[in-house]
């Protein structure tokens, strides 16, 4: 869809406008700003989302990318309206404010500040950054197989082994893209994608898991949290082999995040 026959710049989009462009773009094609402050970002954000505070903007508009589409939020449309005029003065052309703000949105929403997560890839060489994506990806195979039995029905059971097989692979296009000339399967995974403990997550759910939309929920949080960790890694710059896995990874799980969430929309249309 051409999203600039349908805007001007500075225009608005609703949240439910911005949720459709965001599912229909390539997620390198625009960026996604909060200009609230950082514990509010901390709270909850949407997955991928810069951190730029409107009171930082002037001083930080070089880390911007003039020439991509900017969809613009804070919590109910008031910052997010002048943080777009400042940016639209400097000569930002295409840039658009979420109305009413994260309050609006209906989408999935992912917590942590601008460091979670970073600690497990940073001042790594890249073998030991792919041994830790590769790990993060098994964590997450295993985890929804660990759950298979605990699903309430026979349905839920099929889609946790599909999500399992996706994971599978991921896996398998991961090595046969990025692995290094030593890499070996260690198997070991206990921590899953975006940096979550898996024995944490499956004593949560102890208990069976009610539901296919449970389980889809479950997913989408997974996969929006992962696709926040590598966008953010993506835009520390790293060169070389790193800097193309974090843009690979988190492109692969904005794709991901938008099957669940479509998944998801069906099962609750029923």
């Amino acid at each position: 869809m051409n999203w600039k026959s349908l805007f001007v710049p500075g225009a608005n989009m609703s949240a439910a406008q911005a949720r459709s462009f965001i599912a229909d773009q390539p997620r390198d094609s625009f960026e996604l700003l909060d200009v609230r402050q950082p514990s509010e970002y901390e709270e909850g954000h949407l997955p991928g989302a810069l951190l730029l505070p409107v009171k930082d903007l002037p001083a930080r508009m070089a880390e911007l990318d003039p020439e991509k589409p900017l969809l613009v939020y804070c919590r109910s449309g008031v910052r997010s309206k002048a943080a777009c005029q400042l940016l639209l003065a400097q000569g930002f052309k295409d840039v658009y404010n979420m109305s009413g703000g994260i309050l609006a949105w209906e989408g999935e929403k992912v917590g942590g500040g601008e460091l979670q997560g970073l600690e497990f890839f940073v001042d790594r060489e890249f073998g030991d950054v792919f041994q830790m994506a590769y790990a993060m990806e098994e964590g997450l195979r295993q985890l929804y197989l660990a759950l298979v039995d605990r699903a309430a029905d026979e349905r839920g059971r099929r889609l946790l082994e599909r999500l399992a097989a996706y994971e599978q692979g991921h896996k398998a296009q991961l090595a046969a893209m990025f692995s290094p000339p030593a890499f070996s399967d260690s198997g070991e995974a206990g921590v899953v994608e975006g940096g979550f403990d898996r024995q944490q997550i499956l004593d949560h759910f102890s208990a069976r898991i009610a539901t296919m939309k449970d389980i889809l929920e479950l997913g989408i949080m997974l996969e929006a949290q992962a696709l926040d960790l590598y966008s953010r890694l993506a835009r520390k710059g790293e060169e070389g082999k790193s800097g193309e896995l974090f843009q690979f990874l988190a492109k692969e799980e904005a794709t991901h995040l938008s099957y669940l969430t479509d998944e998801l929309d069906r099962v609750l249309a029923k």
